[in-house]
């Protein structure tokens, strides 16, 4: 879970820091933005991890895709929780390693015929 530092970074900013160990990314964002994205996750999951993992990741997905966090947030806006969730899997299944994929149930079986081609 990313760590989340509320406060100015400067005087002349506003502005909320996340930072992330895990996934080894920094990421500086406005505290109207983070405010708006963070408020419209508490309000559907009325529970603070759950919204700051969720407020993080849209900001890092953002940040990856190069598309503003708030049209991301339109785009999430009015959708059932099992279709935010299938949303939030494929962004962040495309951003990190292939070893195991968030959001599926049962692995697909592989192709019989190419898997016994496959030389490791």
């Amino acid at each position: 879970m990313a760590r989340i530092i509320d406060g100015p970074v400067s005087q002349n900013d506003l502005a909320t820091r996340m930072i992330d160990k895990y996934y080894k990314f920094d990421l500086t964002v406005g505290a109207d933005q983070y405010d708006i994205v963070y408020s419209y996750f508490y309000s559907e999951s009325l529970n603070k991890n759950t919204a700051a993992n969720f407020t993080t990741m849209l900001f890092r997905i953002s940040s990856i895709t190069g598309k503003d966090a708030l049209e991301l947030l339109e785009y999430i806006k009015g959708k059932s929780k099992i279709q935010v969730n299938t949303i939030m899997a494929y962004y962040l299944n495309s951003m990190k390693s292939k070893t195991t994929l968030y959001g599926v149930n049962v692995i697909p079986p592989p192709n019989q015929t190419v898997q016994r081609n496959i030389v490791i």
